[in-house]
C-alpha cells in the first residue's frame, strides 16, 4: 500500500537506506508519544484521582 502510516513510512525509507528520512519518522513518532502522555494520560489521570477520591 503506497498510502501507509507512519510505520510504514519508516519501514519503506529504511529499506530505501533513507537515513535521514527514517530519523525523522522517529522523531515523530516520539513526538505523537510525548504529546499523548502529557495531554491524554494527564487528562485521564487527573480525571481517574478525583473520581476515585485518591487526591492528597
Amino acid at each position: 500500500s503506497r498510502s501507509g502510516g507512519l510505520g510504514w513510512f519508516i519501514f519503506e525509507n529504511r529499506n530505501q537506506l533513507e537515513t535521514a528520512s527514517v530519523f525523522a519518522g522517529l522523531l515523530t513518532v516520539i513526538i505523537i508519544g510525548l504529546i499523548v502522555e502529557n495531554v491524554v494520560f494527564k487528562f485521564i489521570e487527573r480525571r481517574t484521582v478525583q473520581r476515585w477520591g485518591m487526591q492528597r
